[in-house]
């Protein structure tokens, strides 16, 4: 892939568009695509949340994030696909080389994706507090 410039995702709304997309989970990170485009930049997100752990380790889980990312994404990335990485507990302590073979092989397969036109609309999650019908009492 020739040198395409990376774009921070910064905004929600761009989070919640690629959240849509197509998704490949492996042991240390979770990574979702989506494309925008045919041409032009990359974009990149990159998230944890508390169940993480606390601030510190959350910032040091998106730090290993961005490195990873600065390292493949160019290599393995497409061009005109918006990508979040999404930190799992195991992502601050995770061995280095497991950490960038997982990503790795999540870009391979969303690549392999994106191009053989796998929809880029996910389908709907479940709810996961459906509506509740209060209980009643039959004798």
């Amino acid at each position: 892939m020739s040198q395409t410039s990376l774009q921070r995702l910064t905004k929600r709304a761009q989070f919640l568009h690629v959240r849509a997309g197509v998704r490949a989970a492996r042991p240390n990170l979770l990574v979702e695509a989506r494309r925008r485009a045919e041409d032009g930049p990359m974009g990149i997100g990159f998230t944890a949340s508390k169940k993480v752990g606390g601030a510190v380790i959350r910032n040091r889980a998106k730090r290993r994030l961005r490195e990873a990312a600065r390292q493949l994404l160019p290599k393995h990335g497409l061009a005109g696909v918006d990508y979040v990485l999404v930190a799992r507990q195991s992502t601050p302590d995770a061995d280095w080389a497991a950490l960038l073979d997982d990503l790795k092989s999540a870009l391979l397969r969303l690549a392999a994706d994106l191009q053989a036109g796998a929809t880029s609309e996910r389908r709907p999650r479940a709810q996961s507090h459906p509506e509740r019908e209060t209980p009643t009492e039959s004798d």
